[in-house]
């Protein structure tokens, strides 16, 4: 179409120069210029009718409003856009925005005069109602000035998007209602925790073993953290990821919280802020679990006051969790502990998170390191 349009351009340019020229033109001379014109006209009618059809097939319009004369000009196509037969009314601007759906109308009409006073392009989307049937219009447009900077034309356009916003709007029909349903899965996993924890606590209240109310006390801490878990992804706008430092310093709060111990255990946290998505976060957070619950229980036992403090730092990808207190150290035998159930808990939920774990015991107490890489 350029080149067509360079050809339209060079031959009307030809003539106006011949025609322009102070020499009396001969008979011959005015013939062939008017072989020229006649030839232009023919190339400016296949223009207007590539034009023409190029709009019918994208169902897109033009139109052209000049401001000082209050007149409107549409093409072939945004009749039929707006709903009428090619040249069937006479076209305003009183007429178009009576084809706006009355709830848009306020709105198009501000933004194109907020466009024309702060000479800014003009893009809309709004609605056409045409009997039962809504169509989505998208309108852009270019305004141009006279030397006083009054406005004396805008160019514009508009394209049938009906299609195209009717799939947006399944679209987000579709996102809030799988939104609604995670959020309800999430919130009946959590309920079904926490009646299981419940269960496991009557049990708990039943036995006179120690060693039994211990197992059963630390299950039910290990169902608490996934609760816990669930519990942020369902108070949360981002289902695909959970905050490492958040949910593990909550978790950690609960731990000094509910644990009966003579010590008074205070927490400290120094966290980046971190989302990893669940299939990280669980096997972290209950690695967290056993390494905060066995400071709790062994670390400062025959101490008035206790300091356990949580690390979460992110290092382009590299995860470490570090966990600490100022407790009396590992115990003698803690190589034979390694086949406990919490030992075997970390190596394998470290092996999942394809993770390297360390315990290191100095006099000022244990300090546990993870290092992984988030997905």
């Amino acid at each position: 179409m350029q080149s067509l349009q360079s050809e339209i351009q060079q031959r009307l340019s030809q003539s106006i120069q011949k025609l322009e020229s102070k020499e009396n033109l001969s008979l011959k001379q005015q013939q062939e210029i008017l072989g020229e014109l006649k030839e232009t006209k023919n190339y400016f009618q296949t223009l207007s009718k590539w034009v023409d059809s190029a709009q019918k097939i994208s169902d897109f319009g033009s139109w052209e409003h000049y401001h000082q004369k209050d007149e409107l000009i549409w093409s072939e196509e945004t009749y039929h856009i707006l709903g009428f037969e090619p040249y069937s009314v006479t076209p305003s601007y009183e007429l178009f925005i009576d084809c706006i759906h009355p709830k848009d109308r306020e709105q198009i009409e501000e933004a194109y005069k907020e466009s024309i006073k702060n000479e800014e392009p003009y893009h809309e989307v709004y609605r056409v109602q045409i009997d039962d049937t809504i169509k989505y219009i998208e309108a852009h447009a270019e305004h141009f000035y006279d030397e006083s900077g009054s406005p004396e034309l805008s160019i514009g356009t508009n394209q049938n998007v009906t299609e195209r916003e009717l799939e947006k709007k399944q679209l987000s029909e579709s996102l809030d209602s799988q939104h609604t349903l995670l959020q309800e899965i999430h919130h009946r996993v959590k309920n079904n925790l926490a009646v299981v924890a419940g269960m496991l606590q009557l049990e708990w209240l039943q036995h006179d073993d120690p060693a039994m109310i211990n197992t059963l006390q630390d299950s039910i801490n290990r169902i608490k953290t996934i609760a816990g878990i669930h519990q942020q992804l369902y108070k949360s706008d981002r289902f695909e990821d959970v905050a490492l430092g958040e949910n593990i310093k909550n978790l950690a709060t609960e731990l000094i919280s509910s644990m009966k111990t003579d010590t008074e255990i205070q927490l400290e946290s120094d966290c980046d802020t971190v989302y990893l998505d669940v299939s990280q976060t669980l096997p972290c957070s209950l690695i967290a679990n056993e390494v905060v619950t066995n400071a709790i229980k062994h670390a400062f036992e025959g101490r008035k006051t206790g300091l356990i403090t949580l690390q979460v730092k992110d290092n382009s990808g590299n995860i470490k969790l570090r966990i600490s207190d100022n407790g009396v150290g590992l115990p003698d035998d803690f190589e034979d502990r390694k086949g406990s159930l919490g030992m075997n808990l970390i190596d394998t939920l470290s092996s999942q998170l394809d993770g390297e774990y360390t315990f290191n015991s100095t006099d000022q107490g244990t300090e546990f390191n993870l290092v992984f890489s988030s997905n």
